[in-house]
C-alpha cells in the first residue's frame, strides 16, 4: 500500500507522463533515461543520455550528455556541454555553453552572466533577460531573499510539526497510506468549498465575523496543508526505508525538513513548479481534513455493547 501511495503522489506531481524523478544532495545521472527526467538537488550532473525532456533545479547543474527533448533548468551555475534536441530555458546566475553544446531550438536565459564557447551552437537563437540579476536597486535581490526566508520558515514549521505532534502526524500518515484517493478528494473539496461557504455566511451582518474567521482559518489550513505534505510523505518514506530510526524524533524532524526543501526546489522548476505546489496543497489539506473526519471514537464509546 505504501508503494501505491508513493506512486500516486508521483503521478500527481509529474504531469501524468512517464518520467523519472530524482531528488537529493549530490546527484549524478550515469545511466541512460528512457523518457522524461525531473531532478532536484544541490549539485546535479547529467552524465548519461535522456531521451525525453529534462527539468532540473539545483545549486550547480552540469549537462554533459545528450537530451532528446526540451531542457528547463533553474540553478546558480549551469553548464550545458552536450546536444539538446529541443528548446532550452535556463534561470540562474551563470550559464556556460561548452564546446559540445548543440541546441537545436532556441535558448532563453533568465539570469546574469552568459559564457559561450566558440564551438557551441544555438540554432534557434539566444534571448537573454537580466531580470533575475541582483541589482543594488533592490527588487530582484529582495525577491530572492524573501523566498529563501519563506522556505526556511516552512522548514522550521515542518520540524515543529514532525517533532511536537507525533500522534496527529501518525493519523495523517495512516489516512494517506490507507485511503490516498479519498484524502486527495477531501483536499479538493476543502479547497473549493471552504472559501465559498465563508463568503455565503458573510452575506448577513451577523455572519461577517464568522466568515472572516473562516477565511483566516482557511489561510492557516493552506499553510499547514502545504507543510503537512512534506511531514507525512517523509514519515512514510522513513517508515519504509529507515524503520530502525523512524521512532526517533531527530530522524523524523530531519526527514521533514529535507522533504520541505525538496518540494521548494521542485517549485523552482518552470511549468512543473506550479503543479508541485498544487499537489502539495491538495494532499496536505486532504490528509488534515481526513484525519479530523475519521478520528477514532474514545475507547469507552468503542467498547459500548450494541
Amino acid at each position: 500500500m505504501k508503494r501505491l501511495l508513493m506512486l500516486s503522489f508521483a503521478l500527481l506531481v509529474a504531469t501524468g507522463a512517464a518520467a523519472r524523478i530524482v531528488a537529493g544532495g549530490n546527484i549524478d545521472i550515469d545511466e541512460p533515461v528512457d523518457g522524461n527526467l525531473y531532478v532536484a538537488g544541490g549539485n546535479v550532473t547529467i552524465g548519461a543520455p535522456v531521451s525525453g525532456n529534462l527539468r532540473v533545479a539545483g545549486g550547480e547543474v552540469s549537462i554533459k550528455s545528450s537530451i532528446g527533448g526540451k531542457v528547463s533548468v533553474a540553478g546558480g551555475h549551469v553548464t550545458i556541454d552536450a546536444p539538446v534536441a529541443g528548446n532550452a530555458t535556463v534561470s540562474g546566475g551563470t550559464l556556460e555553453l561548452g564546446p559540445n553544446a548543440r541546441i537545436t531550438g532556441r535558448l532563453a536565459f533568465n539570469g546574469g552572466h552568459l559564457e559561450q564557447d566558440e564551438g557551441s551552437q544555438v540554432l534557434g537563437g539566444i534571448t537573454q533577460s537580466r531580470r533575475y540579476r541582483h541589482h543594488w536597486d533592490g527588487e530582484p535581490w529582495e525577491h530572492t531573499v524573501g523566498r529563501a526566508i519563506w522556505t526556511v520558515g516552512l522548514m522550521l514549521l515542518a520540524a515543529i510539526i514532525a517533532g511536537a505532534l507525533p500522534g496527529p502526524v501518525r493519523r495523517m500518515q495512516d489516512e494517506l497510506a490507507t485511503r490516498p484517493w479519498l484524502a486527495a478528494l477531501f483536499g479538493v473539496v476543502a479547497l473549493i468549498c471552504i472559501p465559498v461557504a465563508a463568503v455565503i455566511v458573510m452575506i448577513t451582518i451577523i455572519g461577517i465575523p464568522l466568515g472572516l474567521l473562516a477565511l483566516l482559518g482557511y489561510l492557516a489550513l493552506l499553510l499547514l496543508g502545504y507543510v503537512a505534505t512534506s511531514v507525512v510523505v517523509s514519515g512514510l518514506l522513513l517508515d519504509r526505508y529507515g524503520a530502525e530510526s523512524a521512532h526517533r524524533t531527530g530522524a523524523r524532524v530531519g526527514a521533514a525538513v529535507l522533504a520541505t526543501l525538496v518540494i521548494a526546489s521542485l517549485r523552482a522548476i518552470p511549468f512543473l513548479g506550479g503543479l508541485v505546489g498544487f499537489a502539495a496543497l491538495v494532499v496536505g489539506v486532504g490528509v488534515i481534513v481526513a484525519a479530523i473526519a475519521h478520528r477514532k471514537l474514545p475507547p469507552q464509546a468503542a467498547a459500548t455493547p450494541a
